[in-house]
């Protein structure tokens, strides 16, 4: 079973788990009911199966669009 986990990223501090998902759409679902409040300096997802060891988050990730907060729309 694949699934997607959502990562925000932080310049010069690392990463924080957001959530896990079944799909990609799931995660676009999460990523814009939040829109204007993510704080982070990106977004992004990791496609792995359940389970799985992911040892190269930078070699994988798909950044996502959003809006950040204290940005307008």
């Amino acid at each position: 079973m694949k699934v997607y986990s959502l990562l925000g990223f932080v310049a010069y501090e690392g990463s924080t788990l957001l959530g896990v998902f079944r799909s990609v759409e799931d995660v676009m679902k999460c990523v814009e009911s939040d829109n204007g409040k993510w704080y982070y300096d990106n977004l992004g997802y990791v496609k792995s199966d359940l389970g799985a060891k992911v040892d190269d988050i930078d070699g994988c990730v798909e950044y996502v669009e959003y809006i950040r907060y204290g940005f307008d729309k």
